[in-house]
């Protein structure tokens, strides 16, 4: 009896250092919400962070395909739910998730007020959020950040707010910088909606750097810029506002200078030509990949179809994107679930 605890004592020890040493990549996972957003991510030391949730009804697909990607991730609970911005294809989808799965902590902006068109429009939606969230979310201010734990023997992941409700991060390093790309470029007609209030992040991993700008207009991208880049350079860059020509501030682009940009459209939504021209045209990138193709242009307006999950209108496929960030490789892999291929590209 002795020999045998000792033995299940050993299996014990041995299987939990083999769960501790299972994960050592930081995986994000683009959910096929067709047009909408929900990117998942999840850290060496397993933790999860869920950004936006996708549309309400469709028999809960939105829901059901965030489910699936958890499941395929390991994943029981959302530890960490960040809501950009009140638009329904980013936050409709959140009750009919939460009421599937456990969300330990919700982040948004802040309330949404009465008097903004968006909770005029469609009160009971932000009723619903709020009803699923218990009434309790944490507000996100530029500067701002998520804590994260750290999984043994591998560097820290970090999560920065760098923009939110119309306000940018501030740096006192920067005073005074010029950021030359800036010149040459004009703002745009100020944007009153909740898409200019989205909360905009940079996650690193090492060396590893991720932006997403959720639905981020161009006035607001030009704050972080200019005069002075207050983010510095990424390896990938979540293509804002799903491709809109209205966001993807070009002086925003030349100073990421991603090498793999991620653009989250659908067939019909975002995926906007002179968008999808001007991130191919960036002198850093080395592959641009699309949720959907846009069906709306022609085959050779989009992206090459090795770098788009799902090639047709709204379908059951629900064909992800998913990322795999080694930092002891320096190394991040892109996987197109249709086609099954993965490349590899380097960290800066």
């Amino acid at each position: 009896m002795k020999l045998m605890t000792s033995f299940c004592l050993a299996l014990c020890l041995a299987l939990c250092a083999v769960a501790q040493t299972k994960r050592s990549t930081l995986d994000i996972y683009y959910v096929d919400v067709e047009g909408g957003a929900a990117t998942l991510i999840v850290t060496p030391a397993g933790e999860s962070i869920l950004v936006d949730a996708g549309w309400p009804g469709f028999e809960l697909r939105d829901a059901k395909r965030i489910e699936a990607a958890m499941q395929q991730a390991g994943l029981t609970q959302i530890d960490h739910f960040i809501m950009t911005h009140y638009h329904t294809d980013h936050y409709g989808g959140i009750p009919q998730l939460a009421a599937r799965v456990k969300i330990m902590n919700f982040y948004d902006r802040g309330p949404l007020a009465e008097d903004l068109k968006e909770y005029k429009d469609n009160p009971k939606a932000y009723a619903d959020y709020r009803a699923a969230a218990k009434d309790k979310t944490t507000t996100l201010k530029p500067g701002d950040t998520i804590k994260l734990k750290r999984a043994s023997g591998l560097p820290p992941v970090t999560l920065q707010v760098l923009a939110a409700n119309r306000e940018v991060i501030k740096s006192k390093s920067m005073a005074g910088a010029k950021n030359p790309v800036c010149e040459a470029v004009a703002l745009k007609e100020e944007d009153p909606s909740d898409n200019a209030r989205s909360v905009v992040f940079l996650l690193r991993y090492g060396a590893f750097d991720f932006f997403d700008g959720g639905d981020l207009t161009w006035n607001i991208e030009h704050q972080l810029v200019c005069p002075a880049n207050l983010i510095g350079e990424v390896d990938l860059y979540q293509v804002t506002h799903h491709g809109a020509d209205t966001s993807n501030h070009t002086a925003l682009l030349h100073s990421l200078k991603p090498t793999v940009a991620i653009m989250n459209n659908g067939p019909r939504k975002g995926g906007s030509l002179d968008v999808i021209k001007a991130v191919s045209a960036l002198p850093s990138l080395k592959a641009f990949y699309q949720g959907h193709r846009n069906i709306t242009l022609t085959p050779e307006q989009n992206a090459p179809e090795k770098f788009i999950a799902n090639l047709e209108g709204p379908n059951d496929a629900a064909h992800m994107i998913t990322v795999a960030v080694d930092a002891g490789k320096k190394s991040f892999a892109v996987t197109n679930g249709r086609t099954k291929e993965t490349l590899s590209y380097s960290i800066k």
